[in-house]
């Protein structure tokens, strides 16, 4: 189906990101209340520092590619 055809039955995409996931999972009642509260914010606080270390690794790629640059 193309987007179009998704939104116009009411198919929402999943999150594209583990910081659009972690955005969703926080608005959850059902997940918090299934895990409860104490193991719902340790798994959030987990997830944030994991997506933390991803959005500011530096591949190699990137260094070889732009560290000459500077």
């Amino acid at each position: 189906m193309t987007p179009e055809e998704r939104r116009a039955r009411g198919i929402a995409s999943l999150p594209e990101d583990l910081a659009d996931a972690i955005k969703e999972m926080e608005r959850s009642e059902l997940v918090a209340e299934a895990l409860g509260e104490h193991v719902f914010d340790e798994f959030l606080r987990n997830k944030r520092l994991e997506w933390d270390g991803y959005r500011t690794y530096v591949s190699p790629f990137e260094l070889d590619r732009y560290l000459p640059l500077l």
